[in-house]
């Protein structure tokens, strides 16, 4: 937290620090004696919260206040006054301040600004990385780069890095019965995301696949540059307790970029390589240089893109493809006298994990595991005949699903990954059979909802937008009049009794 105490009278200055400090937050503190060092501090580096005297030498606190707005719109502003000066601080509330303070100030009132500057800062980020993931969802799903940008107080270059987390699995063990997968990625990923980001630092997550997760940040200060840098090392840790041989959390992390555009760019590539996790893993993010030499390597490229569909026609209950991919890879695997063994290992705990099997614990080279492949192949098969009867009722079970749960964090790839479809399956289905998209349904789901609240009497538009699942009040509005053909102000107005 940014905090600037701004007072001509060093011991007021020093009496305020010291309240503030004897809090237990953490602040980054800065000092100000007069209105054009207040200027030239926020310039610099806007504030989160401002303490402000309103009588300083040369320019007042009013008149310093009143020439950052512009540059600082998201700070808030505390006045410090004595009674003399009580309608200077009236004043200064009707101008933007969010509080005042009457000297000598009171350790408890300081404390209580305190308390509900940050939870309000804390709201503000929120909702700038909201904005900022929509932007994100847009420009990575659909590869184009947005119109507009979220703003950014800073000052500094910006900074890009992306981190892609894949997440491998079994299948279902057996019908009816789903594997044990415990805490969802995104639910860990959104909590420390919350954790860290601010308003210059912007944090998004977006849906690639059914078990792919892109990370973005953007950092626009030095501070939050290094931040962005450690982020991945905390999410490595934060992940390593979801991580089992029944669950394989791959990650890749592009560079440091300076551009959206060049962070594409660096994505795209690394996601043409995803293949290779089937045999190269570690506990740290791979990067391009790792993978590029990996990429040229006969020996790793081709059993990686091998291993890497055999699993997902094995998911997709694909035998014909399944026993295919296995016949490549045994021949691959013996047409090489000698595997790295870090390549070895890494195969069969990829297969193992995806396939939900247990392979041979004799030396791999043996092609002894192998062997067992088409085994699985054929106890699948199996499953999928004995399955089929309670499939034709999944279209079901998703409606079901969607009419209870839409004002959640709903997207074809979480539900798909909910009722074991692939997103692909269940986009196209929905269509066919409701004669509308998966995200028209979901939306016109909200939007009746949000016309029941915005008829009770006192509901706000943000508040509504934000029980039915959109953070951003300016896209909310924008689909509300699209569907329901007004505006949420003017249906309020006119239904609000």
């Amino acid at each position: 937290m940014n905090i600037i105490v701004a007072d001509d009278e060093m011991l007021a200055r020093e009496t305020l620090r010291g309240i503030l400090e004897d809090t237990g937050t953490s602040l980054d503190i800065r000092e100000a004696g007069s209105g054009q060092e207040l200027i030239d501090l926020v310039r610099r580096q806007p504030p989160d919260i401002a303490f402000v005297d309103i009588r300083m030498p040369g320019k007042s606190g009013l008149e310093a206040i009143q020439e950052v707005l512009p540059v600082a719109p998201s700070t808030q502003w505390v006045m410090l006054t004595g009674y003399a000066e009580f309608e200077y601080a009236r004043e200064a509330i009707k101008l933007g301040a969010v509080e005042y303070l009457l000297k000598p100030v009171e350790p408890e009132r300081v404390e209580h600004i305190l308390k509900q500057a940050i939870a309000k800062a804390g709201k503000d980020s929120l909702s700038y990385c909201r904005d900022f993931e929509t932007q994100m969802i847009s420009a990575f799903q659909e590869q184009s780069l947005p119109e507009s940008m979220p703003p950014s107080s800073g000052r500094a270059g910006e900074s890009w890095l992306a981190l892609i987390i894949y997440e491998d699995k079994p299948a279902q063990a057996e019908s009816g019965s789903p594997t044990d997968t415990g805490l969802p990625v995104s639910r860990i990923l959104r909590e420390l995301m919350n954790e860290s980001c601010s308003k210059e630092l912007l944090l998004a997550l977006v849906m690639l696949g059914k078990a792919e997760y892109l990370i973005i940040g953007k950092a626009s200060t030095d501070k939050n540059r290094r931040s962005l840098l450690r982020l991945p090392e905390q999410m490595t840790k934060r992940l390593q307790q979801l991580t089992s041989p029944t669950r394989l959390l791959t990650r890749m992390m592009t560079r440091e970029q300076l551009s959206l555009s060049s962070l594409q760019d660096e994505v795209a590539r690394l996601r043409a390589w995803s293949h290779l996790r089937s045999v190269v893993g570690g506990t740290a993010p791979l990067t391009l240089n790792e993978l590029e030499p990996l990429a040229d390597s006969p020996v790793y490229a081709k059993a990686g893109r091998i291993a890497a569909e055999l699993a997902q026609a094995y998911q997709r209950e694909d035998y014909v493809s399944f026993i295919s991919c296995c016949e490549k890879l045994q021949a691959q695997w013996a047409s090489v006298p000698v595997h790295p063994a870090a390549l070895e290992d890494r195969l069969a705990a990829f297969l193992h994990c995806t396939l939900g099997i247990e392979l041979s614990s004799e030396p791999l080279r043996d092609l002894a595991w192998l062997e067992q492949l088409p085994e699985a192949g054929a106890s699948m098969l199996k499953k999928k005949s004995n399955d089929e009867p309670a499939k034709q009722d999944w279209l079901e079970a998703v409606i079901r699903y969607l009419d209870a749960n839409f004002c959640g964090d709903v997207t074809v790839a979480g539900v798909a990954e909910r009722f074991q479809l692939s997103p692909n399956h269940l986009s196209t289905h929905f269509h066919k059979k409701m004669g509308i998209t998966f995200i028209q349904y979901v939306t016109r789901l909200r939007m009746l909802r949000a016309q029941e609240l915005l008829a009770i009497p006192g509901m706000k538009v943000c508040e509504a937008a934000e029980q039915v699942g959109y953070y951003s009040t300016r896209h909310f509005t924008n689909l509300f009049k699209e569907i329901v053909g007004c505006y949420p102000s003017e249906f309020s107005k006119n239904h609000q009794r």
